[in-house]
């Protein structure tokens, strides 16, 4: 039965405007639906490559990504966080820890299914930890579900007795980029800025985000990269200053040798040019290694700068660092600086960090800048102006 949908009462020529109308709704429907499907990274075919914002994925900040997923977490926000790991997995299939965390966003979700296809991909892309697979306290609302079950079930068949995964301690060459002023003499000495980039960050970001505006002052500027890759699929190379796993057993491990591995670059840095004072810019989770290095070697640092990051973790199981050490250690200057619309790291932080420092004896300036989780040129003037102060 075909329906007319203009009765005999309207007028001719509101039928026109009529079906002008519905071609328009139409025409914008598929517009708007050609628009959603820009970024589909499931379907190539669906791509439009010719589209101008189809390499916008490219400028991704993905320490941002991960540093949100984490904070939903810690918020008890689960779907919330599984947005941001699944943003992130568009980038990487292959971060079997990021695939585990989102099944573990499912599993306190209750959704089972989702949680056991996501634990299988973890498999598949190298997640190994079956006994915490078997414990984690993720998934006790889903662990006597037909499918949990079933893939437990599996685990004898994934387990290879004859192999086992342990982490060696061994020696590795590091590279540094290093930035010598313009006007370089080697007869004077010159303060060095060592730049900590963020999870998935990288040495040559941070070294151009000094460098932009410190390449006319008479400063050398030094760049490291995090032991551990991360976000391997990504164009370029991406590094975390902690190793990827779970087992915060190896925290206890990795974590110090991270901040030797600091203390190693710095006095190499020493022995090649001459350099006077030491400052250590962290940004994001480089300031929390930037406060530990700090921390370790107080005599070696003039100073420590923060900059949307996180304080490293105290007087627990599984960190490095006593409060005895920071209100008995030797005092260097700080500074801390963190965005006004940073979303990553909670408002007031910075301030409760800088208040605590001081608290304990420390000389300490805070700035806000305007801006988010970045380092801007105008704060990097700021950081620089800070270091030439006596």
């Amino acid at each position: 039965m075909i329906i007319n949908i203009f009765p005999k009462r309207i007028a001719k020529q509101f039928k026109f405007a009529a079906l002008f109308l519905l071609f328009f709704i139409f025409v914008s429907a598929i517009h708007y639906a050609a628009k959603k499907v820009v970024f589909d990274m499931v379907d190539p075919e669906k791509i439009d490559a010719l589209n101008e914002k189809a390499v916008d994925f490219l400028k991704a900040d993905f320490d941002s990504i991960l540093m949100q997923a984490n904070r939903f977490v810690g918020q008890k926000d689960y779907l919330k966080a599984a947005q941001y790991y699944l943003a992130l997995l568009k980038f990487n299939l292959n971060d079997s820890i990021t695939i585990y965390n989102l099944a573990c966003c499912y599993g306190q979700l209750g959704k089972a299914d989702l949680a056991v296809k996501c634990l299988v991909m973890a498999v598949r892309a190298g997640f190994r930890d079956f006994q915490l697979l078997e414990k984690d306290k993720d998934f006790a609302s889903i662990r006597f579900t037909p499918e949990f079950r079933k893939l437990l079930s599996q685990l004898p068949l994934w387990r290879d007795p004859a192999v086992e995964v342990i982490f060696v301690k061994t020696g590795k060459l590091l590279e540094l980029q290093v930035k010598l002023p313009q006007k370089f003499d080697s007869t004077h000495s010159y303060p060095l800025l060592l730049g900590l980039h963020g999870n998935g960050g990288t040495p040559d970001h941070m070294m151009e985000t000094m460098n932009k505006t410190l390449k006319k002052e008479p400063v050398i500027l030094a760049a490291p990269h995090g032991a551990y890759a991360n976000f391997s699929q990504l164009r370029g190379r991406h590094f975390s200053w902690e190793i990827q796993t779970r087992n915060r057993e190896l925290w206890k491990i990795a974590d110090p040798l991270a901040v030797e591995n600091l203390d190693e670059v710095i006095r190499e840095t020493k022995k090649r040019y001459p350099v006077g004072e030491v400052y250590i810019l962290g940004f994001s989770q480089g300031a929390a290694y930037a406060f530990l290095s700090g921390f370790k070697y107080a005599g070696t640092v003039a100073g420590i700068i923060s900059i949307g990051g996180l304080f490293p973790e105290t007087d627990n199981e599984f960190s490095m660092l006593k409060e005895t050490e920071i209100a008995n250690g030797k005092k260097f200057r700080v500074f801390i600086a963190q965005g006004s619309t940073d979303r990553l790291i909670p408002a007031g932080l910075g301030v409760k960090t800088a208040e605590k420092l001081k608290k304990y004896g420390y000389e300490v300036e805070y700035q806000e800048y305007e801006g988010g989780h970045e380092i801007t040129p105008e704060l990097m003037k700021n950081i620089f102006a800070w270091m030439k102060k006596q």
